[in-house]
């Protein structure tokens, strides 16, 4: 083990440098890095005004396991209680289920996903599903704590014991001497994991919290409660706070007590949140049972055997001790002769197929692996089809707006597809240009700037498909036969070298177009069927444009 006094400087505050070495030795783990980049770019998106859906959507699509595990997500009972069909777009799945949800599902994914190869994943795992079971409870009882935003009391309450979780990662041979210190010497996990790693967990946690970019009072949030009866909440922090901390400490309850105690538990910590978070143990009853519901689904989507969690087993013994719930289930009976609490509720889904409405979108994600998968011709026609009946399903709903239903439709032929950059233009009318508006694929946004050229120019092959409504597949930029008719605009800012263009027309005028490319040469091919199937995504387009009209 490390002795990490060596690499302290003397003087000035040691906790801080105690924190700098323990950040440099995270980032020499080769995944490190890229969990920190993946929740920052999510929290920049989230944060910005200029960003929003197109940017989340973009950067979700990005990581395949993550699209395919979170459409996963977005279609059984846990999230998709609005209705309106299967969902298979990420776009769709920001509309019907709303940005801070999305975006509080990636990021449990995204943790979930780098936290759980190692050899003590087990350990982890049963780490996450405590963790994840107090997100869920701190959204069941958010309403309660008075917390409006349910998705950040949720994310609030699976950080707070981010600083424990990360170091069990990174430095487990630490993690086990603080362990052996809490249980030989009483030492607090505070005491512990200071005199052990120069820094508390807690501190750990909100160092990190902090540098991905989390806001400050979700950051705030993390600090640990006071022992004792507490007093009642002044602020929005102060909620929060009081809410993350109680779900975790119900968390520890259910994991440390006896069968015979639960009542006592609950009792003396209803009784400590009483002033700050005012719950019934008959409200608290009904809020475990549906966040056992809650996690089953989760694990379902990420693989993890709940029969194998010993908290997760513990934790369905107290939901299913439950008589009256206050809060009814959501998630589909299995069986109506069967009990509905907890994971002996659940397990009929998990055995069988929860997701079998949804099993063309799900055969034809990307791989769990995150490798974009070679697909076949069938998959791919899959996933198109799935797309259009995203977009058809959203036509009829009058609350989505156009931008979200043609961003739909780019998401649907970027993935189905596997293009490398989809990019959607729209006229500029005073002007008399087209202007790329929206798309999705890496660097996206400068790609979209490139795309501002005048309709009255000379009849390159953009021109060409606007003036002639026809759909142009360029094989080659470079093909002598064609070059001269690639504008100077393009070679000079766009580096594709095969590209395909769909115009837009609505009542015979050109309203925008479709673009979308591959780097290399020969790099798209388009059999008849997926090429009827990318016409009638367009045609989709030119409908809810002529709708918004």
């Amino acid at each position: 083990m490390t002795n990490l006094d060596d690499d302290l400087p003397a003087g000035g505050d040691v906790r801080q440098s105690a924190l700098n070495v323990l950040l440099r030795r995270m980032r020499i783990e080769s995944d490190f890095p890229a969990l920190s980049e993946s929740i920052g770019a999510i929290n920049r998106i989230a944060s910005s005004d200029r960003e929003g859906v197109g940017a989340l959507s973009n950067n979700i699509l990005k990581d395949f396991a993550l699209t395919n595990k979170l459409l996963r997500l977005a279609n059984v009972a846990f999230y998709n209680q609005v209705g309106g069909g299967a969902i298979s777009t990420i776009s769709r799945a920001v509309v019907i289920l709303g940005f801070d949800a999305v975006r509080s599902i990636a990021l449990s994914l995204i943790l979930f996903d780098n936290l759980e190869n190692k050899a003590h994943a087990q350990q982890l795992k049963e780490e996450f599903v405590k963790v994840l079971y107090a997100g869920m409870l701190a959204r069941e009882m958010a309403d309660k704590a008075q917390v409006k935003d349910v998705e950040e009391a949720f994310i609030g309450a699976m950080l707070h014991n981010l600083g424990r979780m990360l170091a069990m990662f990174y430095f487990p041979a630490e993690t086990v001497a603080i362990r052996q210190r809490v249980e030989a010497e009483g030492y607090s996990d505070a005491r512990a994991s200071t005199e052990v790693l120069g820094v508390s967990f807690e501190n750990l946690g909100m160092g990190i919290a902090r540098s991905w970019g989390f806001p400050d009072q979700l950051v705030q949030s993390m600090k640990k409660l006071p022992g004792g009866t507490l007093k009642p909440c002044v602020s929005n922090i102060d909620r929060l706070r009081v809410l993350a901390s109680f779900s975790n400490e119900l968390c520890e309850v259910i994991l440390s007590t006896p069968d015979d105690d639960r009542g006592k538990a609950l009792a003396k910590l209803t009784a400590r949140f009483s002033a700050a978070l005012p719950v019934t143990e008959k409200q608290l009853s009904g809020v475990m049972e549906k966040s056992m519901q809650d996690i089953a689904q989760f694990a379902l989507a990420v693989n993890v055997n709940l029969k194998h969690s010993a908290f997760a087993q513990q934790a369905s013994k107290w939901a299913a001790g439950v008589a009256a719930p206050a809060v009814p289930p959501t998630a589909p009976e299995a069986d109506a002769g069967a009990p509905r609490s907890g994971v002996s509720a659940i397990e009929p889904e998990l055995g069988s197929s929860v997701l079998h409405e949804y099993a063309p979108i799900l055969d034809a994600a990307p791989g769990e692996d995150g490798v974009k998968p070679q697909r076949s011709s069938e998959e791919i026609q899959s996933v198109l089809t799935s797309g259009l009946q995203d977009v058809g399903n959203s036509l009829i709903d009058d609350t989505i707006s156009i931008n979200d239903i043609l961003r739909m439709i780019l998401e649907a032929m970027y993935s189905g597809m596997g293009f490398a950059h989809v990019v959607l233009c729209i006229k500029d009318g005073r002007h008399n240009t087209l202007r790329g508006k929206f798309g999705f694929g890496d660097d996206v946004q400068n790609l979209i700037k490139a795309f501002d050229f005048s309709l009255a120019g000379q009849p390159d092959v953009f021109l060409v498909a606007l003036q002639n409504n026809a759909d142009i597949l360029i094989t080659d930029i470079n093909d002598p036969k064609i070059a001269t008719r690639i504008p100077a605009w393009y070679r000079q800012n766009v580096p594709a070298r095969t590209f395909v263009l769909f115009p837009i027309i609505v009542k015979g005028k050109p309203i925008g177009l479709i673009y979308a490319d591959q780097p290399n040469p020969g790099g798209i091919t388009i059999p008849e069927k997926e090429l009827a199937l990318l016409k009638s995504l367009r045609n989709q387009a030119v409908l809810a444009i002529r709708q918004s009209l």
